[in-house]
């Protein structure tokens, strides 16, 4: 972050009562820079304190939450057509946080086929989302989308997301 005033020489910052690092100013005194410490999501209030005194500016920062690409891993369908038998009873689909690497669980993910809802089903601890398998609707539109919509959980957003899956005949 960067501050400018006057006489800010011997300056230290607190962001919501913790201390900026790396403050650093320049040598008029008129411009400050410091690396902003962790914080909660939301409006923080500013305090620069000077050998002359300090002063706050309330809500002066304002964290935000990063945003995480994710990636949806439908499975294709395996089925035979003659006779007909489905050898998995369920579509599923895999959501996964692109910047953590780690499983996204207990989100609602979206199965069509063509113009058709399969369902809709929250992802488990694994980051799947499991719906019971539609073999004619499944058939007839050649496989299927997932799809998600995105989130705001309380440590980042997530980004939507979709993948298609065919079927696949063993």
């Amino acid at each position: 972050m960067t501050i400018t005033g006057t006489n800010l020489t011997g300056a230290s910052v607190t962001i919501g009562g913790n201390p900026a690092t790396g403050v650093m100013v320049n040598a008029t005194g008129t411009q400050l820079t410091a690396i902003t410490p962790p914080g909660a999501a939301g409006p923080a209030d500013v305090t620069v304190t000077t050998p002359g005194g300090s002063a706050t500016l309330v809500g002066g920062f304002t964290y935000v939450l990063p945003v995480h690409a994710t990636s949806l891993t439908a499975t294709p369908a395996l089925t035979k057509l003659f006779p007909p038998h489905v050898y998995f009873p369920f579509l599923t689909a895999t959501l996964t946080d692109q910047v953590t690497g780690l499983p996204v669980p207990n989100q609602p993910i979206l199965f069509k086929a063509g113009s058709n809802v399969l369902g809709i089903a929250n992802t488990d601890a694994q980051g799947v989302a499991r719906v019971n398998e539609t073999l004619t609707l499944t058939l007839l539109n050649h496989g299927y989308e997932a799809s998600f919509a995105g989130a705001v959980t309380p440590t980042a957003v997530l980004s939507p997301s979709s993948d298609q899956a065919g079927v696949v005949e063993p």
